[in-house]
């Protein structure tokens, strides 16, 4: 079952260029998620990716939902984030729990800096149409590379999707 919303599925159909304005727009927050998608942080970043032509399917953004993005994005192949360089634009972001070795939270960097966007990730974006700056939120980094986030410690990748 697919979040994505009738809109999301008319604008998804759209030809790349005709997808990027639409994709701006979401990134930029001019444009709520939820009009698009109504999934959680997963889906509505598969979604946000699709719209900039990631390599995602139609028939993958119809069909994965949740977790199941988890294999997609690959965010322990990608690149560790250092606390503190700027992310590209259109990138998303995984957010990994050491404690019980999760995947907990995804999100998107908007190319403000180290700002992302997201749903249902308290602190770290849980309203799509107010960014987060993850410096910010997440602070000074640990010497083991990791943060200090909700009583335990956790690592931020950039995947490289």
């Amino acid at each position: 079952m697919s979040f994505v919303t009738p809109e999301g599925a008319r604008a998804a159909q759209l030809s790349l260029s005709e997808r990027a304005p639409v994709a701006n727009s979401i990134l930029s927050g001019a444009e709520n998620i939820s009009k698009y998608n109504s999934g959680v942080c997963h889906d509505v970043v598969a979604y946000a990716l699709y719209m900039r032509g990631a390599d995602i399917k139609p028939d993958e953004l119809a069909d994965s939902t949740g977790q199941k993005w988890l294999s997609k994005f690959n965010y322990s192949a990608g690149d560790k984030w250092d606390g503190y360089s700027i992310i590209p634009k259109g990138k998303a972001i995984g957010f990994y729990r050491l404690a019980d070795k999760t995947w907990f939270h995804s999100a998107i960097s908007t190319g403000n800096g180290n700002e992302i966007r997201s749903v249902n990730g308290f602190t770290l974006g849980s309203s799509w149409s107010v960014p987060v700056d993850l410096e910010w939120v997440l602070g000074k980094k640990n010497e083991d590379g990791t943060f200090n986030y909700d009583g335990t410690k956790i690592e931020v990748y950039i995947s490289s999707l």
